[in-house]
């Protein structure tokens, strides 16, 4: 978070930001951010300043800045998100979806008391607010039954009825 509020505050025009990045391993590491000697160095200072900011990384204040508005606006930079960090997302809604599912079948079957598989699926797919793959609603619905929620009729191996 403190990387975003630091990139968003160096980044833009030379009179409009508010701090001054200077890279650890850039070639000009002086410790001034004010006007560079030479036109050479002021041109290798532009050259280019990395986007992710380092732990030796400096900022410098802009004293200089000043805006006729009341209100300044930031842009917030949005990190992109790793491979691993999407993992982790995508299992945890996963996770949360499962138990999503578990309720919508746990509410219809309160409320029929008894129905068909395919009753039971097309008002699961009615209830839930994302696209769920009708395996994963069958999987919920056998964890039901292992869990004692609910169970199949014994004549009839496609109609569930709801145990209180």
């Amino acid at each position: 978070e403190t990387e975003r509020v630091l990139q968003s505050l160096s980044l833009g025009r030379d009179g409009t930001r508010v701090l001054t990045k200077v890279d650890f391993d850039s070639p000009i590491n002086s410790l001034s951010p004010g006007k560079s000697e030479s036109p050479s160095a002021r041109a290798m200072e532009k050259q280019k300043t990395r986007k992710n900011v380092g732990p030796h990384d400096r900022f410098f204040f802009n004293a200089s800045f000043t805006s006729n508005q009341r209100r300044i606006r930031i842009t917030n930079i949005t990190m992109k998100e790793t491979a691993e960090e999407r993992t982790k997302t995508h299992e945890a809604v996963s996770k949360d979806r499962l138990y999503l599912i578990d309720a919508a079948v746990v509410r219809i079957m309160k409320a029929r008391k008894t129905i068909d598989h395919r009753g039971l699926m097309g008002e699961v797919m009615t209830q839930l607010k994302f696209p769920a793959s009708s395996t994963d609603v069958k999987k919920r619905v056998e964890s039901l039954i292992e869990r004692e929620y609910m169970e199949r009729v014994e004549g009839d191996r496609s109609r569930y009825n709801y145990l209180a």
